[in-house]
């Protein structure tokens, strides 16, 4: 079976790290033979053709947008009128694969449902984000996005129940299937020795508003100048957004937190990285899964999460981490604060959130239930 696999960057974050995981295994473990499309070349690239995988590039719009006005509503109605101007290429430029089935990895592309068609052939889309959490919005306007969305596709894949309850309404029940994401935990066999310097928080993935980034800093700077922690550092893992970064950093200035505060800025060298940290802060606003929560577990780290999105749904009150709520920077401290001062508390949960996260999330049981569903599909199609 050929698949082509539609993507909507040409980045390695979370949505094409976890897409690009699934395209490895389902070749390995069930024989699809993976093709994949990309709009523009990128670091995505550098791992398809590590891995022999074939691909294409060539341009296409994303559908929803963050913009607003008259101008930029007519200019995305433009976008929408040039993408289906360009199925017609898209659809030739892969047609030679003999694809048996399309699958788009994001809501914020369209593109696959168009060329699926022309194609004959079913289509999965698999969401990974809520358009809420990002402030999006549909280029064609809710009333007729919706409509195009309950034919769009064979099968929808939401990451969490959360954003199953996001797309209520948008989607038609019967084709939706919550599928939680999976890591690949033999990367990391477990951590049991951790540095003696200190206790060394980490968040993972873009800086920026909708990750809550500053929640962690005003925690910080409760247990560094009011509990008189010194002891500790946070570690912000992942590119940034300059505004929101801005901000963090004059907070830094104002509460003398410089010294406690490291950027390692995009890395590949995540493993290492990861590895020397004591607890995973997920402080995001709707976070539709949590891929970096699930690392955290895989390099044994409790995860203090807030009580937004799916974060609930993926951290078990004092089995791997615990749970604060958004914006109580007070709250976080607290709970930074018990693991800094319960040693063995931080020793055995750490242990508690791999044993865990192997069994709940790991890439072969993510895999082994999307084969499932494009097997269920493509034998409904015939």
């Amino acid at each position: 079976m050929t698949i082509l696999f539609i993507t909507h960057y040409p980045g390695m974050y979370g949505a094409n790290q976890s897409m690009c995981r699934l395209i490895v295994e389902l070749r390995q473990d069930y024989g699809i033979n993976p093709v994949v499309l990309i709009p523009s070349s990128g670091e995505i690239c550098d791992f398809l053709n590590e891995n022999g995988i074939k691909y294409y590039v060539s341009h296409y719009y994303w559908w929803v947008n963050a913009e607003n006005g008259v101008f930029q509503y007519l200019l995305n109605w433009r976008k929408q009128f040039i993408n289906f101007l360009r199925v017609k290429r898209l659809t030739a430029l892969v047609k030679p694969e003999q694809i048996d089935l399309v699958y788009s990895n994001s809501i914020t592309i369209n593109i696959g449902t168009f060329i699926s068609r022309k194609l004959s052939c079913p289509h999965i889309w698999h969401l990974r984000e809520s358009l809420e959490s990002y402030k999006f919005k549909f280029s064609l306007g809710k009333v007729l996005s919706r409509l195009f969305l309950k034919s769009a596709a064979d099968k929808y894949i939401v990451i969490s129940d959360y954003l199953r309850r996001c797309y209520a309404g948008l989607l038609p029940t019967k084709k939706i299937q919550r599928i939680y994401n999976g890591i690949d935990f033999s990367r990391v066999k477990g951590v049991e020795t951790k540095p003696a310097d200190g206790i060394h928080l980490c968040m993972m993935g873009i800086v920026c508003e909708q990750k809550n980034n500053l929640d962690a800093l005003k925690a910080l700077n409760i247990v560094v100048n009011s509990y008189h922690f010194t002891h500790i550092r946070l570690h912000l893992i992942g590119g940034s957004k300059s505004d929101y970064l801005k901000t963090l950093t004059d907070f830094m200035d104002a509460t003398n937190l410089r010294d406690y505060v490291v950027f390692h800025g995009h890395t590949k060298n995540i493993d290492a990285i990861l590895t020397n940290m004591h607890i995973g802060l997920m402080c995001s606003r709707g976070e539709a899964f949590g891929r970096v929560t699930v690392e955290y577990m895989m390099h044994s780290m409790p995860v203090i999460a807030s009580n937004s999105g799916a974060n609930t749904e993926i951290v078990k009150e004092n089995v791997n981490g615990t749970i604060y709520t958004i914006y109580d920077a007070s709250e976080l401290a607290d709970k930074i604060s018990r693991f800094v001062t319960q040693p063995e508390l931080l020793k055995r949960m750490a242990k508690s959130a791999y044993d865990y996260g192997k069994e709940n999330f790991s890439s072969e049981r993510n895999t082994a239930l999307i084969y499932e569903v494009i097997q269920e599909v493509v034998v409904s199609s015939r």
